[in-house]
């Protein structure tokens, strides 16, 4: 079993060609500007839009773990009561409920995935597993991979590489190719922000180097406030040039995660406004100019 928030076909930014995303539970960081806060947590999470809650109470009267209720004409939801039976979802008339997190067999998975096989192979897509950090859930992880290229999948995952270094060899084979976060140069920093090791970060970037650079794509997120100082993007493009990378994107902040994270009962505290594409052309043309191959944007 492996535990997904949601199965996103069609996809064209999670790797080469058209693909289906799998977007797995759990996470070794907690990025406060995460786009998709609902996969953070191990747990099912309770989305609850406010825009479409009318206040009528029927989620809080069909909860039989009693883990919803009303104060003073908000909602709550005890996360620690829930045991994600979704009685709240299916009696919400106004579609205000969404829960994210359901444990799905491996084969239930790749039919989804298979089900556009045809569009793959046409234009040398695949199957992308992402989060979340999907190396949380490392054994179902290597099982799925491994099942997904004996159906002649190509496969990608999506990580932030903060994880022992032990996983990574266990499930490297499997793995195509690496789109490889790197957020930040300066290990303190690093830590103080998204609780992430930032050596354990590196040093399993420079393994995957050492064993293919062509499986490495490193996505570097231009986040305002934490790492878009030009002096910095500099510094960390000369340092994984160093490092042998040959593929790097240019990620513009967004702050699409802030709806969800909304709907979670969590504050957003990072800017809303959205990071023009021209802010980072520069830095792309600093890495064409070493010799990498750099984009804007995934």
């Amino acid at each position: 079993m492996i535990s997904v928030t949601h199965i996103e076909r069609f996809a064209i930014h999670d790797g080469p060609g058209i693909r289906t995303t799998v977007f797995l539970k759990g996470c070794t960081l907690c990025c406060p500007w995460c786009a998709n806060p609902e996969t953070q947590s191990s747990q099912p999470v309770l989305l609850h839009d406010m825009r479409k809650c009318v206040s009528c109470h029927t989620c809080e009267q069909s909860c039989p773990q009693k883990a919803i209720h009303f104060q003073k004409g908000r909602f709550h939801h005890d996360a620690q009561r829930c045991n994600g039976c979704q009685s709240c979802v299916e009696m919400c008339l106004q579609d205000a409920l969404q829960l994210r997190g359901e444990d799905m067999e491996s084969e239930a998975i790749l039919h989804e995935v298979m089900k556009d096989k045809d569009y793959y192979d046409v234009s040398h897509g695949g199957v992308t597993f992402s989060g979340g950090e999907p190396f949380v859930q490392v054994t179902s992880l290597c099982e799925i991979l491994q099942e997904a290229k004996a159906l002649g999948l190509h496969t990608a995952v999506e990580t932030t590489g903060n994880y022992p270094l032990a996983d990574l060899q266990r499930a490297e084979p499997f793995i195509d190719l690496f789109l490889y976060d790197f957020k930040h140069l300066d290990d303190a920093k690093l830590l103080q922000f998204t609780h992430g090791n930032g050596q354990l970060i590196k040093t399993n970037l420079a393994y995957l180097l050492h064993q293919d650079v062509h499986k490495v794509i490193v996505r570097m997120p231009i986040i305002t406030g934490f790492n878009d100082e030009a002096s910095l993007v500099y510094q960390e493009l000369d340092y994984l040039h160093a490092l042998g990378v040959q593929s790097v994107h240019l990620l513009p902040y967004h702050s699409l995660g802030k709806s969800k994270a909304e709907q979670m009962g969590k504050p957003y505290v990072f800017p809303t406004e959205i990071m023009a594409n021209e802010v980072l052309e520069p830095y792309r043309a600093y890495a064409l100019a070493k010799g990498m191959y750099a984009q804007i944007g995934g």
